[in-house]
């Protein structure tokens, strides 16, 4: 900081000792000069110090403007960004032990805390192959490829704030299990026919396959191909509707979902539904099940290829789109059977990447006004060709379709 110089004090002192020296001489003329050289040296004295002092002061304020810069980075110190500290959930954040089964569905929700104004951008990066992240902060990916199956390190979450302030969010997420190909297909709890509530995936399944090597291994005398019919074989004559080749095992409390086609056509797949258990006993019998089934969005004609008693899977309406070519179904299932007895329906086939199954049962019809229930069975159970499972519990309806595919030969 610089220092203040007072100047004019000496030059005063000294022309007043010069004045009283001048006085001596008793000269009038002699004291008016002496009077208004002291005066203009006084005039000048102030003048120099006056421009010394608005030096001095606009120092000063360069100074100061220094200080506020450096403590603001030189930025308004009023831009309200400085007040921002948005930060990821912690009760969110997904850890480096984080891991989804092959074939299933992962989905993570940013959660963010803090203070911030506008909206916020969500981005990915170091991310595995068509993992992807919405507008609203849902991280979606289905494991697909054989090559999937490892840890997938550094996956990067970024949040931009409006006004341009960043955090990230990196970690780990492992795939596990085995890979085995087919058609995944999603299921969501409700009607997903038209949009998808993300919040309402329940799992992936995948459709099951007869193999080259099986050959005709189907039918009343196992040498028939397995088309859908021959793998269902109601045609046997034991006193039960289904002898099943290539799927999962019936049961006699709960009823059985899946998808099966054959390995040489695995762009047509189609849905099995079963109840009961051939000599397996039940209390109260016999039992009735009713459920409706709604198609949309295939691109085949979808039809019920078996049909063991006139009347149980009915084909109620059916329309093409002139505009997309995809086919729009209705079916009622009504089935009655005693115990140790079995009963089901298969419909189908069913292609394209867009097509949904909603299947309604519980309450009451919106085709006939029938009261749709399971009758004393405990729930559905929905099986994948890997032989994993999951119960739909006390779900009422329930939408199936395609995901993916599945290729294990990468």
């Amino acid at each position: 900081m610089k220092k203040l110089k007072f100047l004019f004090f000496p030059t005063i002192l000294a022309l007043a000792f010069g004045l009283m020296l001048s006085c001596s001489k008793s000269s009038e003329d002699t004291i008016n000069e002496t009077v208004a050289d002291t005066n203009d040296a006084i005039n000048d004295g102030v003048g120099k110090t006056n421009d010394n002092l608005e030096d001095i002061l606009e120092d000063n304020n360069d100074t100061v403007t220094d200080l506020e810069d450096a403590i603001t980075g030189g930025e308004d110190s009023s831009d309200s960004s400085t007040t921002e500290d948005i930060s990821f959930d912690p009760s969110s954040v997904p850890d480096n032990a984080t891991t989804v089964a092959f074939g299933q569905s992962y989905q993570y929700q940013v959660g963010t805390s803090g203070t911030y104004s506008g909206t916020v951008t969500y981005s990915l990066s170091n991310q595995p192959d068509n993992m992807t992240i919405s507008s609203l902060g849902l991280v979606e990916w289905t494991p697909t490829k054989a090559s999937d199956i490892k840890t997938h390190s550094n996956i990067t979450i970024t949040l931009t704030t409006a006004s341009g302030y960043v955090r990230t969010l990196t970690y780990d997420l492992t795939v596990t299990g085995t890979c085995t190909s087919g058609n995944v297909l999603a299921i969501w709890s409700g009607d997903q026919r038209t949009s998808t509530d993300s919040s309402k995936f329940l799992g992936n399944i995948t459709a099951y396959t007869d193999n080259a090597s099986s050959g005709d291994v189907c039918g009343r005398n196992n040498n028939q191909d397995c088309t859908p019919a021959y793998n269902y074989d109601y045609n046997t004559v034991n006193n039960v509707s289904e002898n099943l080749h290539i799927g999962p095992a019936t049961s006699a409390d709960d009823g059985i979902m899946f998808f099966y086609n054959q390995y040489d056509n695995t762009t047509h797949t189609y849905l099995f539904w079963m109840f009961g258990k051939g000599g397996a006993s039940f209390s109260p019998s016999p039992n009735t099940v009713n459920l409706d089934v709604f198609v949309s969005k295939n691109a085949s004609q979808d039809s019920n290829p078996v049909d063991d008693d006139p009347g149980e899977t009915e084909l109620i309406s059916q329309s093409q789109s002139a505009s997309t070519g995809l086919y729009t179904s209705t079916y009622t299932g009504r089935y009655g059977y005693g115990s140790r007895r079995s009963d089901g329906g298969v419909i189908g086939p069913f292609s394209g990447s867009s097509y949904r199954i909603f299947v309604d049962r519980g309450g009451t019809s919106t085709i006939n006004s029938n009261t749709l229930a399971l009758g004393n069975l405990d729930s559905f159970t929905y099986w994948s060709k890997d032989n994993s499972y999951f119960s739909l519990g006390d779900v009422d309806n329930f939408t199936v379709g395609y995901k993916t595919t599945i290729n294990c030969s990468n």
